[in-house]
């Protein structure tokens, strides 16, 4: 016996603030040998992860998406966060997939059959920017290898393609929802105002109505 064993450990933290109460949860395994020590105890030595070593069970995303987005594209993103340290390849499958689902609802576009072709159609609908990064993003090693085939293949991704990917929808998300939800508002309080007051003029315009009458 070489004292070899596996580690097991957990850290959960709350946020105390009782208008937060957000929780993290990571798990992690670590291997190493358990060496006696002069006091009669035990010291882990020699350690090293077991497969990936920690694994994030909460938050499902270190960058949420706005409640602006579609249901469906925000479970494929939180998921492909999820699994993004263990499953790069599928995390990727996930994000493209969010990525269409984003570039269909928020520009209306049907009747295409890739996200290449999807791209291609909103180029002059959205930021020249944005249109870059996605076209970029997408031709980036493997992921842009087959930008003919279905979105949902799984084709093999290199380090940090997929969390670019994330950061990718995520940044989409604040130009396109989170800034047309604000527009919106901000149009509406205008507006709001502008009703108020001629409201306001219209009831200081109104003659004061005297009543004449003898008993």
């Amino acid at each position: 016996m070489d004292g070899s064993v596996i580690s097991l450990g957990y850290k959960l933290i709350e946020c105390p603030n009782t208008s937060c109460k957000k929780q993290s949860f990571e798990v992690t395994a670590t291997h190493g040998r358990r060496v006696e020590t002069k006091l009669g105890g035990y010291t882990f030595v020699e350690k090293r992860p077991v497969g990936i070593g920690k694994f994030t069970f909460l938050p499902t995303s270190s960058q949420p998406l706005s409640i602006y987005v579609p249901k469906h594209v925000a479970e494929d993103y939180n998921e492909a966060s999820l699994i993004s340290s263990l499953s790069p390849k599928a995390s990727a499958t996930l994000a493209r997939r969010a990525l269409q689902g984003m570039v269909r609802d928020f520009f209306q576009v049907a009747g295409k059959r890739t996200l290449h072709q999807e791209l291609e159609a909103v180029k002059n609908l959205c930021d020249a920017d944005l249109y870059d990064a996605m076209m970029a993003v997408k031709s980036v090693g493997n992921i842009g290898a087959h930008p003919e085939q279905d979105v949902s293949l799984m084709v093999d991704v290199e380090l940090g393609e997929a969390e670019t990917l994330l950061n990718l929808i995520h940044l989409l998300d604040q130009e396109w929802y989170v800034a047309r939800a604000t527009k919106s508002e901000r149009i509406a309080k205008m507006k709001a105002l502008g009703v108020a007051k001629q409201l306001a003029i219209t009831a200081t315009a109104s003659p004061t109505v005297q009543n004449t009458s003898t008993p």
